[in-house]
């Protein structure tokens, strides 16, 4: 069980580490962070509804969990999507992946305060390597762009954090993730249309490239990633799942190098080896 867990893990990582390279595709092709995230969560709907359907799992829920699911969905499932491709505009790809993968140290306190979860002293030091590898990655310099876009990213890491606590220490885990996922998806979508719309800040009429490369960006993250999470935090902790998410932001910078002409530096490859190790 274990060893599934980490294997889905590390794959949910990889998908969320592709996927920021496709989002800053269709930034320059007329989108932005809040289409970019209704596309993605609404696009994803028909493929969750279908997999519901065939494998008969039934969908009625009780209002309180309806209630706990949407504000799991907009206060850290849609939130963490929105400030992370806000971010992507300011401090670019790389640098606002690995300031959000902060998220595990947030995960642990978070375990730890709220739940006295004891981390062990091989957790505490796998949390200070992969620390340690994420300030590696961070470049010097940048004005108040950045600094708001660090801030977004590290904000992102936060959210995101509460939302795999809430998928570990509630009712969520016993939930099927393929349900928790269809709900929450909707959730965020419903809640990006009812701001977008009076805000004049969705845009519809985007190229056909452009709403291809967001339907894959819905696939790999909103669909396979996050089910792939939800099930590697049932087989391991939301602690434990989190240290093997840091491959997302070392496949995320070397996919920025090699598609975005974004900069490998050797402290990021340093940081990349810290990470890994």
């Amino acid at each position: 069980m274990k060893a599934k867990g980490i294997l889905f893990t590390i794959l949910s990582a990889l998908l969320f580490g592709i996927t920021p390279i496709l989002a800053s595709k269709t930034y320059q092709m007329g989108s932005n962070a809040l289409t970019l995230t209704f596309y993605r969560e609404t696009m994803v709907l028909p493929l969750l509804l279908a997999v519901l359907l065939l494998r008969r799992i039934p969908m009625r829920v009780t209002r309180r969990q309806l209630a706990f699911l949407c504000l799991v969905a907009l206060l850290f499932r849609g939130a963490t999507t929105l400030m992370l491709n806000l971010a992507y505009l300011s401090v670019g790809v790389g640098a606002a992946t690995t300031l959000h993968f902060m998220y595990p140290v947030f995960v642990a306190l978070l375990c730890r305060v709220l739940f006295r979860e004891r981390l062990g002293r091989a957790r505490i030091a796998a949390l200070v390597m992969a620390t340690a590898g994420v300030v590696l990655f961070l470049e010097p310099g940048g004005g108040s762009s950045a600094l708001l876009g660090s801030a977004l990213a590290l904000g992102s890491g936060l959210t995101y954090a509460s939302f795999m606590v809430s998928n570990d220490k509630t009712f969520l885990r016993q939930m099927d993730p393929f349900l928790v996922t269809f709900y929450t998806a909707g959730a965020v979508a419903l809640g990006m249309l009812l701001f977008g719309l009076p805000t004049g800040q969705l845009v519809f009429a985007l190229p056909p490239r452009a709403m291809f490369y967001t339907f894959l960006v819905a696939v790999c993250s909103s669909f396979l990633a996050v089910i792939l999470l939800q099930i590697g935090v049932r087989y391991l902790s939301a602690t434990t799942a989190a240290v093997f998410s840091l491959f997302e932001p070392v496949s995320c910078a070397i996919a920025g190098a090699l598609w975005l002409s974004e900069s490998f530096t050797w402290r990021k490859l340093l940081g990349s080896a810290v990470i890994l190790g």
